[in-house]
C-alpha cells in the first residue's frame, strides 16, 4: 500500500477512484488550455508530476505523438489509465526519488505540491528537470476564500476545518498564492497565471470531487472529536440536497519558462 500520507487505504479505493475521475473531469479543460498556451507540440518530451487518474498523461501522449515522450509519475499508480507505448507510467515519490536533469521540454504538476511537506524543494527539482527554454506549469489551489464563504450549519463548521487542512498539518491549501513568487525565485521568466472558480452542485463533477472527499474525511473528523456521527450524517444530507450550492476554491495555473 502507498504511503499513508499520500496513498489510499484499500477499503477506500473505489470512492477515491470515482473522486479522481470527477476531479479530472472538472479540471482537465483548464489544464489542456494551459498546456496548449505553453506550446506543447508533437515531438516534445514532457513530464507529468503527480498524475492522479492519468487523464492528463493520456492527453499529453496524444498531443506529443510517437515522436515525443511522456513520463507520468505518481506515488500511487493504481488509478492510472492505460497509455500508449511512447508514454511511461512510473511509481515515484517526488520528495525522495531522483528526477533526470534538463530532460524535458515541458513539466506539469496539478494539485500535488500543496500536499507535500517539501513542496519548495520539489518545485526546484521540477525546474531542474526542464531543458533550457522549457516551460513549467503548476496548478494548485487557493482555499482562503473558499473557507470563508457563508454556509449553513452543520456543514459550515466542518467545511472550515476541511478547507483549512487542519487535520493534515503538512498540507498548504493556499500554495497557489505563492506559485508565481516561488517560480520567479527559481529563475523562471515570462511568468503568468490564470484562475478559475465555478459553482459546486451535488450530482455534478465540479461538486462531487469535493463532496466525495468530505465523505472520506468525516469518519476521521468524528474519530478526532471535531464533530459527531449525527452531525456528520446531517452534513452529508445537506450537501446531497439537489438545491445545495457553494463556490469552488480558486484553481490557479502558473506558467513560467526556463531561460535558454
Amino acid at each position: 500500500m502507498a504511503d499513508d500520507r499520500y496513498g489510499t487505504p484499500d477499503d477506500e479505493l473505489e470512492i477515491e477512484r470515482i473522486r479522481l475521475d470527477k476531479l479530472a473531469e472538472t479540471l482537465d479543460p483548464y489544464t489542456f488550455e494551459a498546456l496548449l498556451r505553453a506550446g506543447i507540440t508533437p515531438g516534445h518530451d514532457v513530464l507529468e508530476a503527480g498524475s492522479g487518474n492519468g487523464s492528463v498523461a493520456v492527453w499529453m501522449a496524444d498531443t506529443v505523438g510517437p515522436t515525443g515522450s511522456v513520463l507520468s509519475l505518481d506515488i500511487d499508480v493504481r488509478f492510472h489509465a492505460e497509455v500508449p507505448g511512447h508514454a511511461e507510467v512510473r511509481e515515484f515519490d517526488l520528495e525522495t526519488d531522483e528526477l533526470p536533469r534538463e530532460a524535458f521540454d515541458l513539466v506539469h504538476a496539478r494539485a500535488v505540491l500543496q500536499h507535500l511537506p517539501t513542496r519548495e524543494d520539489v518545485l526546484a527539482r521540477l525546474v531542474d528537470a526542464l531543458r533550457p527554454g522549457g516551460h513549467l506549469i503548476v496548478e494548485d489551489g487557493v482555499f482562503l476564500g473558499f473557507a470563508e464563504q457563508v454556509l449553513e450549519e452543520p456543514y459550515r463548521a466542518i467545511h472550515a476545518v476541511m478547507s483549512a487542512g487542519t487535520q493534515e498539518e503538512w498540507r498548504d491549501p493556499n500554495f497557489g498564492l505563492r506559485l508565481i513568487d516561488q517560480m520567479r525565485r527559481l529563475g523562471l521568466v515570462d511568468l503568468q497565471a490564470d484562475g478559475h472558480v465555478w459553482t459546486m452542485r451535488p450530482g455534478e463533477a465540479g461538486g462531487d470531487w469535493w463532496f466525495l472527499a468530505l465523505e472520506r474525511a468525516l469518519p476521521r473528523l468524528v474519530a478526532a472529536g471535531v464533530t459527531t456521527e449525527e452531525m456528520a450524517a446531517a452534513t452529508l444530507r445537506q450537501v446531497g440536497n439537489p438545491e445545495f450550492r457553494m463556490l469552488s476554491p480558486v484553481h490557479l495555473s502558473a506558467l513560467g519558462r526556463k531561460p535558454a
